[in-house]
């Protein structure tokens, strides 16, 4: 009992019970079969019963009696069952046994396997007192290999969860090192947002500052004003915050409200009802309907009649629309994003804005920078139009050119220049050079850099400019020639190059 009991692992316990039971009572042979999940008998220890005896007739006998016992949870004799069983008698007569028994392995009401023991010498050898003893061992080894069996299937899970673990591990190493190289990317390229702005060319700190305020704001379902001066990107920026949150999926629709006449405006929002007034023929839904469950943008919002703006703060405030001439209001589900180039505030201090619906609006105010502000954008702007209007044609930019895109103050902003560079393709063959920009954009327009606030150093440096780059341009890029024309030194050419930040056209 003590030597079953020190027993931890399954596969020696067996080998013990087999032995104890073989040399306590005696007998030639001994075999133990354990009931696999699906029922199946399989041998797993035996004594003076070598495999290739394990077939045929003695392999059918030993399982056979197997079964009974564990049907009947009863030790089974031979000298019993073969009165009943023809079959088993004659298979124990072929193969020359005296002694035969099955003691089955009970254990907390389960019936683990069967213990299997013949001789093929003593007859009779399973007396009243070897019956008692074998039960006595089965009992204690059934519980015996209970234990070993959870204490082999908990090893068993517990190196199945450490492989897991290890895989995972493995995984979350990976995923780590991915996420490190994705955050190292975006770091270097300067990207600090969750979602994609690709339609937005900007990577200036002012872009960067916006694009960050616009990504948080994008999974929320708040309004949000958009100021900005004329031709910088607001209705991109909308349509931006519209895709990449929740209702990206559902419609976006854009409205003017400044170019709607006052009369119109109120039918265009809200719609109409068939007779409303002269010449509503039909029954039309309004942006609002046509909107509901995705995003309204409201241009130039700032233009908009003080009635209009009334019945506007009563949707905002109760999600509900009526159509003009109609009696009943329908409830819409539609995020609003408004848009001006106007100081709405000052316009509130004027009375010509409700300070209730500016506050209703501007939630959340995003300002879009003027270009102005983000001249080192200049350039991929202008790589982006090329490619956008160029129609297949390889058309370059001259440095020249590209010089006098950056210092010109752009007042349209970004549409100002995109019509730039579509004038300027139409004129030009494989390169852009300065003469193909406007003459405003070619000398830098002086109205426009009073407009900018130039004093009158910056005006003189971009004079300066001018001339160094027509030197260089008429020399092919020669700085001695240059520096002749020009009646300074080439070293002097050369420091004012470099505080101009002027390089030789390539």
């Amino acid at each position: 009992m003590r030597a079953l009991s020190s027993r931890d692992r399954l596969r020696p316990l067996l080998e013990q019970v087999v032995d104890t039971m073989v040399l306590w009572t005696g007998v030639e042979r001994g075999l133990l079969l354990l009931r696999a999940p699906d029922g199946r008998l399989v041998p797993r220890a035996a004594r003076n019963l070598a495999r290739q005896d394990l077939r045929g007739e003695q392999l059918e006998l030993s399982t056979s009696l197997a079964r009974r016992a564990m049907s009947e949870r009863e030790a089974i004799c031979a000298t019993d069952a073969f009165a009943q069983v023809g079959d088993l008698h004659a298979s124990v007569h072929a193969l020359g046994l005296r002694s035969v028994l099955a003691v089955p392995l009970v254990a907390r009401g389960d019936v683990l396997g069967v213990v299997y023991l013949d001789d093929r010498v003593r007859r009779g050898a399973f007396g009243p007192g070897e019956l008692a003893w074998v039960r006595l061992v089965a009992s204690q080894a059934a519980l015996a290999i209970a234990d070993a069996r959870d204490q082999a299937l908990l090893r068993r899970a517990v190196r199945k969860a450490e492989r897991a673990n290890a895989r995972l591990a493995a995984e979350l190493g990976a995923r780590e090192a991915e996420l490190a190289s994705v955050r190292a990317e975006l770091a270097s390229s300067g990207a600090e947002t969750r979602f994609r702005y690709d339609e937005i060319a900007g990577r200036s700190e002012p872009m960067r500052a916006m694009l960050k305020l616009v990504d948080r704001v994008t999974a929320s379902d708040v309004p949000v004003l958009l100021s900005g001066e004329s031709g910088t990107g607001k209705e991109l920026v909308a349509r931006a915050i519209h895709a990449n949150g929740p209702r990206g999926g559902r419609a976006f629709v854009s409205e003017n409200c400044g170019s709607v006449p006052e009369t119109l405006l109120e039918s265009t929002l809200f719609g109409h009802v068939r007779g409303a007034f002269t010449g509503a023929s039909a029954t039309r839904a309004g942006l609002f309907d046509v909107a509901d469950g995705g995003t309204l943008f409201l241009d130039e919002i700032g233009e908009m009649p003080l009635s209009m703006q009334t019945k506007l703060l009563r949707v905002l405030q109760n999600g509900e629309v009526r159509p003009v001439g109609g009696e009943r209001s329908r409830t819409v589900d539609v995020r609003i994003i408004g848009a001006t180039h106007r100081d709405l505030e000052a316009m509130v201090a004027a009375g010509t804005f409700r300070e209730d619906l500016f506050y209703r609006l501007n939630v959340v105010g995003i300002r879009v920078p003027p270009l102005r502000e983000r001249r080192e954008d200049i350039p991929l702007l202008v790589s982006r139009f090329v490619e956008k209007y160029a129609a297949g044609r390889k058309v370059k930019v001259t440095r020249a050119a590209m010089d006098r895109l950056a210092v010109f103050p752009w007042p349209g902003n970004v549409r100002q220049l995109e019509n730039e560079i579509r004038r300027a393709l139409v004129l030009a063959d494989d390169r852009i050079d300065a003469g193909e920009l406007s003459e405003e954009v070619a000398r830098g327009g002086p109205s426009a850099a009073r407009d900018a606030g130039l004093g009158l150093k910056a005006r003189v440096d971009a004079l300066e400019a001018e001339l160094v780059r027509d030197a260089l341009q008429k020399t092919g890029g020669n700085q001695t020639r240059a520096a002749e024309v020009l009646g300074v030194s080439r070293f002097g050419l050369q420091k004012m190059m470099r505080r101009l930040g002027i390089k030789v056209n390539a």
